[in-house]
């Protein structure tokens, strides 16, 4: 019984150290021919590194990163001793290599795509047509303390003056500072704090206007204000149109009434 279980456990035994056998292979070498060798700057440390794509036995293409001291000793670089300027080595390109994995880079991290503001890009898209004013400039406006209700305020006056985006950051460089000696309004005065810019807006040159999309690039009012301006110009005309053909047409009446009376009157006659 003791030779059974002995037997038992040496056989586990084995088993376990072979599958650690297996567990424990290094990666296999990668090899394939050169396609393109590339110079680029590792964003993490900001040094220097080759790109190499190879092209496998089954036509697979794998691009791995490679230190400029293991590029080098694999033929694919050369550093100039004196200038410390590392080139290409062209004629490494289509031949086979054979690389140790464990000298691959891993592969930088990715960084995603800042997202913009909504309100900053609203104002940037409506604006940038105007006067040119870009959504980074509103941007910086917006981090170094100013709101978005009072850089929308300063890009509309700047429209009114038909001014550029030199006349934007002049306006809020004032609020900033409170001089408002520079700066002059649609009706030629000189403002003397931020109330009266405010003030010289039109109705519905606001923050609002612009981000519910009823302000009009073209005329300086809420579009919605001129459409219901035009709807009720055409409405009136319509109805008055109408009025008038059926007082027209009630005259008419009349008209044919009375003749028809006349008419049976002569009838009568003897």
């Amino acid at each position: 019984m003791k030779k059974i279980l002995t037997g038992i456990l040496l056989a586990a035994v084995l088993l376990t150290a072979s599958t650690g056998v297996v567990f424990a292979q290094e990666p296999a070498p990668i090899t394939g021919t050169i396609q393109s060798i590339e110079l680029q700057t590792d964003p993490g440390t900001g040094e220097t590194i080759a790109a190499v794509t190879l092209l496998d036995s089954i036509g697979a293409a794998q691009t791995v990163l490679l230190s400029l001291e293991t590029a080098e000793a694999l033929g694919l670089v050369t550093t100039d001793p004196a200038t410390g300027e590392t080139t290409v080595n062209e004629d490494a390109l289509n031949t086979e290599i054979t690389i140790d994995p464990s000298q691959v880079l891993p592969e930088p991290p990715t960084e995603e795509p800042e997202k913009e503001h909504p309100v900053g890009s609203a104002l940037g898209d409506f604006f940038s047509e105007l006067l040119g004013v870009d959504y980074e400039t509103i941007m910086e406006y917006h981090e170094n303390g100013f709101g978005f209700g009072v850089i929308a305020q300063a890009l509309w006056l700047t429209n009114q003056i038909d001014g550029d985006t030199s006349t934007f950051t002049a306006l809020l460089d004032a609020k900033q500072s409170g001089d408002y000696s520079g700066i002059t309004l649609a009706d030629g005065s000189t403002p003397d704090n931020w109330g009266d810019v405010v003030k010289s807006l039109k109705k519905g040159e606001n923050l609002g206007s612009v981000m519910s999309g009823r302000a009009d690039n073209s005329a300086g009012e809420p579009a919605a204000l001129q459409k219901e301006k035009e709807n009720g110009n055409g409405n009136n005309g319509q109805g008055n149109g109408q009025g008038n053909n059926g007082n027209q047409g009630n005259g008419q009446e009349n008209r044919e009434k009375g003749k028809d009376k006349d008419d049976d009157k002569g009838k009568n006659k003897p």
